[in-house]
């Protein structure tokens, strides 16, 4: 049977010096679990569209950094217009993030569509339904990308309901993989780890858009807490975390932990009592996904595919709540420090869960459907 050759463009924490994303995250999981199989149905050629981080580089998005994203564009293009020329692809999958990147997705489609090559395009952000309503230059540009596509990957169900709306009939539900790594780690780890009891935990950059302030301002007043941020941060966020700490009249039941190993992140998952996301906006994040595969009790905002992931409207195993709302947070985290039964029960089906409907050999099937399709 007669391989079928895909181009596959995406970040996928390729050599050092990478600028860590979730959609690289995405991408070493579905290349590692290629690697490590025998699959007589695709063949995958990876072209990496890793951004790597410049000495000295900040955490901005100056005129510098626009410049130096433009360059870096212009030259994936030209290696992926090779590619498609002595690979020879029958499919091309493109990773996208939208913004200004659309338009590296116009162009690539575009030339995959003149040599009649198959053109897949995965969205890997859950703002669809809010560019819709604001039927910005983004939202035009992004129907017209989409609009070159044979198949649409969307990995959240709103988007998968709005992008339906809008008359498009090739949309694919696909969800992020936990990856092979993880699902051996935990293995590896499991048993070896007590929980701590009324320990809190949050991983991810500790930014305003993260939620971390009505985080530690929701958790002032509930008795007896501990409070773990896992995470890159500022002097200046750090500082205003303290003092919204000293409420409770000292400090100390928060901790700044900084960043860590993935290994030593998922022992802190591990450890705690309550895993608490409340972000402002998300599409599929991995961190969800790593503390179900951990067996730790979730409260997170409602926001992208974090409902779907937690199973809300059905057989719930996590919490979810409101973002930006300091209250919101309080209640769901005290609904599980004071429920014992329900934080184990919601616990042991987010492990159930994670294990049947997101590890890797169950969505590498669904991404070979859509590539042979």
């Amino acid at each position: 049977m007669k391989k079928t050759k895909v181009l596959f463009c995406s970040p996928y924490l390729h050599g050092s010096g990478i600028v860590p994303g979730g959609i690289g995250i995405w991408g070493k999981a579905v290349l590692d679990y290629y690697n490590a199989i025998i699959d007589s149905q695709v063949e995958l050629m990876p072209i990496s569209f890793d951004r790597k981080r410049k000495v000295g580089e900040a955490d901005d998005y100056g005129m510098m950094r626009f410049y130096d994203g433009i360059v870096e564009i212009s030259q994936k293009c030209m290696e992926v217009k090779k590619a498609m020329q002595s690979y020879r692809p029958d499919v091309l999958h493109l990773c996208t993030s939208a913004s200004l990147g659309l338009l590296k997705d116009f162009l690539l489609l575009r030339l995959a569509k003149k040599r009649k090559i198959k053109t897949v395009l995965h969205l890997h952000f859950g703002r669809v339904p809010y560019l819709k309503n604001q039927k910005n230059w983004e939202w035009k540009l992004l129907l017209l990308v989409l609009k070159l596509c044979d198949s649409i990957i969307v990995m959240d169900k709103k988007t998968y309901c709005v992008l339906r709306n809008e008359d498009l009939k090739n949309v694919v539900y696909v969800p992020n993989p936990l990856s092979l790594e993880i699902i051996d780690k935990v293995k590896e780890l499991g048993g070896t780890i007590s929980r701590n009891s009324r320990q809190l935990l949050f991983v991810g950059n500790v930014l305003r858009t993260k939620g971390v302030f009505e985080l530690v301002d929701g958790c002032v007043e509930i008795k007896d807490v501990k409070l773990r941020l896992v995470g890159k941060i500022s002097p200046e966020i750090n500082a205003e975390l303290q003092r919204i700490a000293q409420k409770r009249g000292r400090a100390e039941w928060v901790s700044f932990k900084g960043e860590m190993s993935h290994d030593d992140v998922l022992k802190e998952l591990m450890a705690a009592d309550v895993f608490v996301f409340p972000s402002y906006t998300e599409g599929f994040p991995n961190v969800i996904l790593e503390a179900m595969a951990c067996g730790c009790s979730i409260a997170a905002s409602n926001v992208g595919a974090i409902p779907e992931m937690l199973n809300i409207n059905e057989d719930a195993c996590g919490v979810c709540f409101a973002s930006k709302d300091t209250m919101a947070v309080r209640n769901a985290v005290t609904k599980l420090l004071e429920s014992p039964e329900l934080k184990k029960s919601m616990a042991s089906k987010a492990y159930k869960r994670v294990m049947s409907q997101y590890s890797i050999p169950i969505v590498w099937k669904q991404l070979v459907s859509v590539w042979k399709g």
